[in-house]
């Protein structure tokens, strides 16, 4: 379990202009946007969320819009919309999780590629047990003091 110690809302922190549902475990955010939004609304909601939590160099995010509706099914052009707005919100560094309804979810998973294409971490899932044992499986990498010294020219 999660110490409450590591566990913090990051919204309306003073000076930090966090949005509100925005949520970090740990490297890890928390989105679970809850309402009635347009696509483009919804887009937008998400794409400031993922720009947060990347401005904050968390490792990894959780994004779920089950919560959200008032949209239909995107067609091919607004998954790659979707694609794009999320892998430049996101850049190469931060992985994202999103769980989604399944009817919501293209068979060839069209807008988590186009967002790969754009290297980003990133994958679909509709259910957030799936989308968690994802992030937590991806290995991240470790850095290394590139500092060494030739202990050979000595002496």
């Amino acid at each position: 379990m999660q110490s409450l110690a590591l566990r913090s809302t990051l919204a309306g922190k003073p000076g930090m202009g966090i949005m509100k549902g925005l949520e970090q475990i740990g490297t890890r955010a928390y989105f679970r946007p809850v309402g009635v939004f347009t696509l483009a609304q919804g887009m937008a909601l998400v794409a400031a969320a993922i720009r947060a939590a990347r401005d904050l160099g968390l490792a990894d995010m959780l994004v779920d819009i089950t919560g959200a509706s008032g949209f239909a099914p995107p067609n091919a052009f607004e998954r790659y919309e979707l694609g794009t707005t999320w892998a430049d919100s996101a850049g190469p560094n931060l992985a994202l999780a999103f769980v989604v309804r399944p009817e919501l979810i293209d068979p060839q998973k069209i807008g988590a590629v186009v967002a790969q294409n754009r290297n980003a971490i990133v994958d679909v899932f509709s259910s957030e047990a799936d989308a968690l044992a994802w992030l937590d499986a991806r290995v991240r990498p470790v850095h290394h003091n590139r500092c060494h010294r030739n202990h050979m020219d000595e002496g």
